[in-house]
């Protein structure tokens, strides 16, 4: 049913974690072969650091709480509560909060904007593809759509369920991928120290 789903929603969709790792090999080089075009004082490197970290367990911990969210409904209801009643790609905007901490780690500004802009190249067709199938699935999805934005959050929506179904492979599954962005952390400050 999934590789159904995801090919009904483009290439993209479909072949995102190929692309999301061609695009980290791409990004690995360039910061292992390109020279920093700014060397940040002492205490830059270590606010960036920081900033980078714990936007890194923000990120694991927003993709956990949305995954939480959409529990066993997925693919059979609309979600809007939780995180989906403030954004409609909460996991995507999580995953973009680690990538934004993954670019603030290397203590490159050149770096973080480039993850940042190669982030949203590549994940903005993947949600418009989704709504785009999402809308001829759901009959409810075009009102979903009009309130709440495609991507960051306004939480003065916030809307909440009395209670939720969880799939725990789902959150377990999300769980360990969003946390091989924990390996990133001393790679990074490794790799800070050799350049």
């Amino acid at each position: 049913m999934t590789s159904t789903r995801l090919r009904a929603q483009g290439f993209a969709n479909l072949h995102r974690k190929l692309i999301f790792r061609l695009l980290s090999i791409a990004l690995a080089a360039y910061l292992l072969y390109v020279p920093d075009p700014w060397k940040p004082d002492e205490t830059a490197v270590l606010c960036a650091r920081i900033a980078g970290t714990l936007l890194i367990f923000a990120g694991i911990i927003g993709r956990m709480l949305a995954t939480l969210s959409i529990g066993g409904i997925k693919d059979r209801l609309i979600v809007k509560t939780e995180l989906y009643s403030i954004c409609r790609n909460p996991l995507y905007f999580a995953s973009f909060l680690m990538a934004l901490g993954v670019g603030l780690l290397s203590c490159r500004v050149d770096f973080t904007v480039l993850v940042s802009a190669s982030f949203l190249a590549i994940f903005h067709p993947m949600m418009r593809n989704e709504a785009n199938f999402l809308r001829e699935k759901f009959a409810d999805f075009a009102e979903y759509e009009q309130r709440v934005p495609l991507f960051f959050p306004n939480f003065a929506l916030w809307q909440e369920r009395g209670k939720i179904e969880i799939r725990f492979d789902r959150v377990k599954r999300t769980l360990l991928d969003a946390s091989l962005a924990l390996i990133v952390v001393p790679a990074l400050i490794l790799i800070r120290m050799i350049s």
